[in-house]
C-alpha cells in the first residue's frame, strides 16, 4: 500500500519533551476485552499523557468494563460498530487536546518509552505526525510494517489536522491511508518512529485461521479499494466546506 522506510524520514530518538500542549490517547477497540488492559495501563501511566480514551466500537464483550475499571481511563461505547475511523472521530471529538496518539487496543509489549519516543516529533515541532513502527517484535509484523509503514494504527498528530479529514468514518480500514495521504499531500512533515520490541495480536490468533484470514481479506480490500478511489478522484483530498 505503500512504499518502504528510508532512513531520511526515521526520527532520532527524543531525550527530551518540552510539553506545551495537551495530549490526549485514543484507542478504538472492538472485542478486546482480553487484549486491551495492558495497553490502557501504560498509556494511563505514561507522564506526557494528560487523557486516556477508549472506544468501544460497537463491541459484544466486555470491551467496555474491562477499560473502565483500569484507573485514569475513560470508556466510550458506541452501541452500532461504526469502523475504526468512527470510533477515532468520536474519541477525538470527546476531548480538549491538542495532541491526539492512537494506538491499537491488541498491541503486545506497550510501555511508557515507547510513548515518549512516539509523542516526541510532534510535540517539539519537528512534525505534524509521527508514525510508529514495529522493530524487534516478531518479523511477520515487523516485514509488513517495514514495507508499508503507512499503514501503522500507532502514530500522533495535531487533533485539528486530524478533524479536517474528510470521511473517516466511512473509510473503514482504509483509515489509515487517509491520514497518512491527508499529511502528505498537504505538505505536512511527519516521521517514522521505531518502537523497538512492540508487536500486535494477529487476525488469525485472535478468531482462527478460517475467520482469521477472512477478516484479514476484508480489511486489504477496504485499503485498496481507498486507495483506488483516492487516485481515481484526484489528489489532494481536502476538507468539505459547508454550504
Amino acid at each position: 500500500m505503500n512504499e518502504g522506510l528510508t532512513n531520511a524520514e526515521i526520527a532520532e530518538p527524543q531525550q527530551c519533551i518540552v510539553k506545551t500542549m495537551k495530549v490526549a490517547a485514543i484507542v478504538p477497540a472492538h472485542n478486546e476485552a482480553r487484549r486491551i488492559r495492558p495497553v490502557l495501563e501504560a498509556l494511563a501511566s505514561a507522564p506526557e499523557v494528560d487523557e486516556v480514551i477508549m472506544v468501544s466500537d460497537g463491541s459484544t464483550d466486555d470491551t467496555c468494563t474491562v477499560a473502565a475499571s483500569v484507573p485514569g481511563v475513560t470508556a466510550l461505547e458506541l452501541k452500532r460498530n461504526k469502523g475504526k475511523g468512527g470510533a477515532m472521530r468520536h474519541g477525538a471529538l470527546s476531548t480538549d487536546a491538542d495532541v491526539l496518539i492512537f494506538f491499537d487496543a491488541d498491541l503486545v509489549g506497550l510501555n511508557q518509552q515507547h510513548i515518549h519516543d512516539l509523542l516526541g516529533p510532534v510535540l517539539n515541532g519537528e512534525a505534524t505526525m509521527a508514525l510508529g513502527i514495529f522493530q524487534g517484535g516478531r518479523w511477520a509484523t515487523d516485514i509488513a510494517q517495514y514495507y508499508s509503514p503507512g499503514i501503522t494504527g500507532q502514530r500522533a498528530l495535531l487533533k485539528e489536522v486530524f478533524l479536517q479529514i474528510p470521511d473517516v468514518e466511512h473509510v473503514g480500514y482504509g483509515i489509515e491511508l487517509a491520514i497518512t495521504y491527508y499529511v502528505r499531500h498537504h505538505g505536512m512533515v511527519s516521521k517514522y518512529v521505531p518502537l523497538r520490541g512492540i508487536t500486535a495480536t494477529m487476525k488469525e490468533e485472535k478468531l482462527g485461521w478460517i475467520c482469521g484470514s477472512w477478516s484479514r481479506c476484508i480489511m486489504y480490500w477496504e485499503m485498496l479499494r481507498f486507495r483506488v478511489s483516492y487516485e481515481l478522484h484526484g489528489r489532494p483530498p481536502k476538507k468539505r466546506t459547508k454550504k
